[in-house]
């Protein structure tokens, strides 16, 4: 308990620290990640300068995974020439991430992306948003029913649930009990994983069961407990699958805190710096993701042409990324790539 205190402490530092700084560059290059309060309400949030401004609204400031993202974004920025501002809650919180989103409309920025972490609750802000005239994207997670231009794919649910669970199952030998561990309940994205891995298992794996269901929480504290209960609950449990960064520590923390490493196996979506500690001790023995800082890459790049008018082609060369980039116009989705595994073997070669 002792090492996921710190583990959340250090989570809510980074995002205190973020809210108490801005840093704006040139009006060529990227501005640095504003803080919740400021962007929801401080007109000085907004970069200066003639040029095109976007900005990225994350689902929770201060973790590896949307650091990373940050990182390509400005990246994209100064290559594009363009100002790039990202910001977003302290904690996962629909309404706070709205009202940033409120905020970020009202300083007349050209473009501007979100992650929703609740597509329901934010699709009349898109809507508003459009209707002012700044060009709207959804990046990392999709709201399909909002007035979003595009959806900046981080790879396919289907191959991303499906990744997960062939992890899963390459590390319990297909069989047996296992649970699942997501974030929030509402969180479209997370339960189109959840979907692609259940309906993987079942093709695939039938000897493997879920216990327990879907277990829902909203951070790294909660996240642990629910794996702590799923242990006790289920003595012959093979592997657990943690959805969010925030869950990855608390549930591999969980089974490291139980003596369970080597018994219970954990895999999900984190980012190599969350899991790689755990992936060192044996608690995880994987993550799926994607490189993060590629995405925001291709989001601040898909912005940029949504402001300058430019369709997306089917294939997409993308300066700055080394595979093409396939547009689907049915869904408006730009996809970035194929899932990534990291392992004890390789996470350390990424820096986010």
């Amino acid at each position: 308990m002792k090492k996921i205190s710190a583990l959340v402490a250090l989570a809510a530092a980074s995002a205190l620290v973020l809210s108490g700084c801005s840093t704006t560059q040139s009006s060529t290059t990227a501005s640095s990640a504003t803080s919740a309060s400021s962007a929801a309400g401080d007109s000085g949030a907004a970069a200066s300068g003639d040029g095109v401004k976007v900005a990225f609204v994350s689902q929770i400031e201060g973790i590896p995974y949307f650091n990373g993202f940050k990182t390509g974004g400005e990246k994209a920025a100064q290559d594009l020439g363009i100002t790039y501002t990202q910001t977003g809650p302290a904690t996962t919180n629909s309404a706070e991430q709205v009202k940033i989103l409120d905020g970020l409309v009202a300083q007349q920025y050209d473009a501007i992306a979100v992650s929703p972490l609740d597509p329901t609750s934010i699709n009349s802000s898109i809507a508003s948003a459009s209707s002012a005239g700044v060009k709207m994207a959804t990046s990392d997670a999709d709201a399909p029913e909002s007035e979003r231009a595009v959806f900046v794919s981080q790879a396919s649910d289907e191959a991303l649930g499906g990744t997960v669970m062939d992890e899963l199952a390459k590390a319990t030998g297909g069989s047996g009990q296992y649970g699942i561990i997501s974030g929030g309940a509402d969180t479209a994205t997370f339960n189109n994983w959840i979907k692609a891995a259940q309906d993987r298992q079942a093709a695939e794996y039938p000897g493997m069961e879920l216990v327990g269901g879907i277990k829902y929480t909203t951070d790294t504290a909660s996240a642990l407990q629910e794996a702590q209960n799923l242990m006790t609950a289920f003595p012959d449990l093979k592997g657990i699958i943690a959805i969010p960064s925030t869950a990855i520590p608390g549930v591999a923390q969980a089974v490291q805190n139980a003596g369970a490493a080597g018994r219970v196996a954990v895999t999900g979506f984190g980012s190599p710096k969350t899991a790689g500690e755990f992936l060192e001790s044996g608690a995880m023995t994987s993550t799926v993701l994607w490189d993060v800082e590629d995405l925001g890459y291709l989001t601040v790049w898909a912005m940029d042409q949504l402001v300058e008018g430019k369709p997306f082609a089917a294939s997409n060369t993308v300066p700055g990324l080394e595979n093409p980039v396939t547009y689907d116009e049915s869904t408006k989705t730009l996809l970035l790539g194929d899932p990534t595994v990291f392992t004890k073997d390789n996470y350390a070669k990424y820096d986010f």
